[in-house]
């Protein structure tokens, strides 16, 4: 009988914090390992033009196509841990001067270094008469405008801090952005339960809101390219084509990935739209902790191939780590990489999910084994 495994974990919810002597220390952004994507070439920074008083402006040229590493309310566990409070725009491939602008009319009311980000600004903006503010982080403070200044809407407030220098708290070159109603500080650039991401605002929902295009474009996922080593080992070798718009999420608790959209509220596994998992075997599996409604047998780039119609049964527990659908009856896809015993990649589809975008993403994947 044709079996596929599916894990059952308890989420552990680690709780990261802020430590109780240190006033200004927070969680905010970390450095990765390797990329898992070709690095974006160099490109020259354009300066704004003038902006009208009313309107909205990204905070950092590239803010579409240079967030390849960590969004809004994606989990990370690293330096630190939790869900990412708002998005990185990566600039480590860049020497030169990175400006930073304000993205509406409002006033600094922080600039000062803090751990984790180096220099950082706070700036209150009003945006159509409501209050909003935001965390601009891993600055040059030299560069940055002071406490108590008024600022414009694409007005230049700072430039990117260097490299893993002390303006950058040792991190990378890149911005942290984060976005709350109201005012006061918000520092954390993790938070550390879904309740707590719900004070901070998705900036992908906020921008296209204000009419600007920040979902980013289709682009290719390769683990382990040009020979290095892959960030996620469980998946050294695999590639495939990200849809327009989406991020992907690891999950270490249970080494899967999330492929999510970049719109919407709540966690990255909340948006999630497609959940690739793995194991090794001498033939395709399964457990008898779902019930199997169809099987069809088949092939993909000439991978072997199963579909499954699939839901949990209704005894067993929900799948800790995983999205919510996976608990309801939905589609699975074993692929083989190799014939023979080998890695077999579980490529699970919501079933909100229109089929075609989910045969496009299969079709685009390749196992370098």
């Amino acid at each position: 009988m044709k079996k596929i495994i599916l894990a059952a974990l308890i989420v552990i919810f680690t709780a990261g914090c802020v430590p109780a002597n240190r006033q200004t220390v927070v969680s905010p952004t970390v450095t990765p390992g390797p990329s898992a994507t070709p690095a974006l070439q160099p490109t020259a920074t354009p300066q704004p033009s003038p902006i009208p008083s009313t309107a909205v402006v990204l905070p950092i040229a590239g803010y579409r196509e240079r967030r390849t590493f960590k969004v809004y309310g994606q989990y990370v566990q690293d330096r630190f841990r939790g869900y990412h409070t708002g998005d990185d725009i990566e600039y480590a491939d860049i020497s030169k001067d990175v400006p930073v602008f304000a993205i509406a009319d409002g006033e600094v009311v922080a600039a000062r270094r803090v751990n984790g980000y180096g220099g950082m600004l706070i700036i209150r903006h009003t945006v159509a008469g409501r209050t909003v503010s935001a965390l601009y982080g891993h600055l040059d403070l030299n560069s940055a405008r002071a406490t108590g200044t008024k600022v414009k809407a694409g007005e230049q407030i700072a430039i990117l801090g260097d490299h893993k220098s002390s303006e950058t708290d040792g991190e990378r070159k890149h911005l942290h952005f984060h976005l709350w109603d109201g005012d006061g500080e918000k520092l954390a650039g993790y938070a550390q339960t879904e309740a707590a991401l719900g004070d901070y605002l998705n900036p992908t929902d906020f921008f296209l809101a204000k009419g600007l295009d920040v979902l980013p474009p289709a682009r290719e996922i390769r683990y382990g390219a040009n020979g290095t080593p892959a960030p996620h080992p469980t998946f050294d070798g695999m590639s495939f084509q990200l849809p327009a718009g989406w991020a992907v999420e690891y999950v270490p608790q249970i080494q899967s990935l999330n492929l999510f959209t970049l719109t919407g509220k709540g966690i990255a596994r909340a948006r999630s739209n497609v959940f690739i998992r793995t194991f090794t075997a001498d033939t395709f599996l399964t457990l008898d902790t779902v019930t199997i409604h169809q099987t069809k047998d088949g092939q993909i780039n000439g991978y072997d191939l199963i579909r499954y119609d699939l839901e949990k049964k209704p005894e067993v527990p929900d799948f800790p780590y995983q999205p919510a659908w996976r608990n309801a009856r939905h589609i699975v896809t074993d692929l083989r990489a190799n014939p023979g015993r080998s890695v077999f990649y579980v490529v699970a589809q919501n079933p909100t999910l229109p089929t075609a975008v989910y045969s496009d993403l299969l079709g685009t994947l390749r196992f370098n084994q």
